[in-house]
């Protein structure tokens, strides 16, 4: 029997929506192999809204640890948001 899908907090599924366009669920192991629009760029914009929806800074590595949903879910919540 297969697990459920832990979903992500909704913030971050409008930020899936404006940034990607994306229409699909958005689970912890959501990645850009999932989302056509997940490129390079986007990734940019990606990292701006995160920082402008919950008012945090990110370091430049940590800008890379975010390639899943859930490693964004992680990072959050070590910035205690």
């Amino acid at each position: 029997m297969l697990a459920r899908e832990t979903t992500v907090r909704p913030e971050l599924v409008e930020i899936f929506r404006d940034v990607f366009e994306f229409e699909g669920p958005i689970v912890q192991h959501t990645s850009p192999d999932d989302v056509d629009r997940w490129d390079s760029l986007q990734h940019i914009a990606l990292v701006r809204a995160i920082e402008q929806t919950f008012d945090i800074t990110l370091s430049m590595d940590e800008m890379m640890e975010l390639e899943t949903a859930g490693a964004i879910e992680a990072l959050l919540r070590r910035h205690g948001v």
